[in-house]
């Protein structure tokens, strides 16, 4: 049995959480596959998960903390008997995951970009060393994996499953007081199929006002460096990088961005990749398919009314 974590913001699922499926499906040959949606509104939502998997979990343990998620996936393990677990990578999986491996006695696989099984091991291919290198792990079973965000295909629907409640008995220790959240309009950074990021070049958070009306015309969303968030110009939701979010658009179009390794580590496999940037010599010129070299605060005006032009 697989057990997939379904990742959902309350309302439904994420686009990971369907990518996470499609993972799942690849190691079919360990047996069913099953879902189990956790946190606040979980039995709503695993209505929707139930269109996809026979059989999925619904567990009601309020506000997120890493130590109700483990229980909960752990609970859901044993009313399965599931020996491979599957989430969705980034943040907040890595603060629960290693938990429930530790309850499971489980090998951890954490961003995995692809995995196959000889049915008695999990083999999984991840990067290292900021992207430069990929590694293939093997892990005996029972494991706990991540899907590194946007290197599997999302899955469709199959039919109409059925949706079981499941009692979890909630720790004690951490709990949320209080939970303050932005509210973003528009694409999520981590599924847009465009990104247009601005860099510490632009010169002011005001000249962000043609990042997003290039990006909004593209059906795209806003990333920002580093040194940008640093500078308070945008908030740290936007910031692509090593420290950052990891994006894989088909169309990452970079604006007064350096490209130093710590950011191409964020966005470095974005099928097309296209730069400006007044210096020759940037570093994110190595990596793109496309670039112009020439003063941002020209070429971005040009952009747009190309665009506008375009959609006319």
């Amino acid at each position: 049995m697989i057990l997939v974590v379904l990742e959902h913001d309350g309302q439904r699922l994420r686009k990971g959480a369907l990518e996470a499926i499609g993972r799942a499906r690849q190691l079919g040959s360990l047996g069913p596959i099953a879902g189990v949606v956790i946190g606040e509104n979980a039995q709503a939502v695993a209505q929707e998960a139930a269109r996809y998997l026979p059989v999925v979990y619904a567990a009601e343990v309020g506000p997120y903390t890493a130590e109700k998620w483990a229980e909960a996936a752990y609970a859901a393990v044993e009313r399965s008997g599931a020996r491979v677990v599957v989430a969705t990578g980034g943040r907040q999986s890595r603060t629960w995951t290693a938990r429930l491996a530790y309850k499971m006695r489980a090998g951890l696989l954490e961003d995995t970009l692809e995995t196959s099984t000889d049915g008695q091991h999990i083999i999984g291919t991840r990067y290292s060393y900021l992207n430069r290198v990929t590694e293939r792990q093997k892990a005996p079973l029972p494991v706990v994996f991540t899907a590194k965000p946007n290197t599997t295909p999302p899955v469709e629907p199959e039919g109409n499953g059925t949706v079981e409640l499941l009692e979890v008995n909630l720790p004690g220790g951490v709990e949320v007081l209080e939970r303050l959240s932005e509210q973003k309009k528009g694409v999520s950074l981590t599924e847009a199929t465009v990104v247009v990021t601005g860099g510490r070049g632009l010169g002011s958070p005001e000249a962000f006002a043609g990042v997003e009306e290039l990006a909004g015309m593209l059906g795209g969303a806003v990333g920002a460096t580093r040194a940008v968030v640093d500078a308070g110009w945008r908030p740290y939701s936007e910031q692509v990088g090593q420290t950052g979010k990891t994006v894989q658009p088909n169309l990452y179009l970079a604006l007064a961005v350096s490209g130093a390794v710590q950011h191409q580590a964020g966005m470095n496999k974005s099928k097309f990749i296209a730069a400006v940037n007044k210096d020759p010599e940037a570093p994110i010129f190595k990596i793109a398919d496309y670039g112009i070299v020439g003063d941002v605060h020209q070429v971005l005006p040009a952009l747009i009314e190309a665009v506008k032009r375009l959609k006319d």
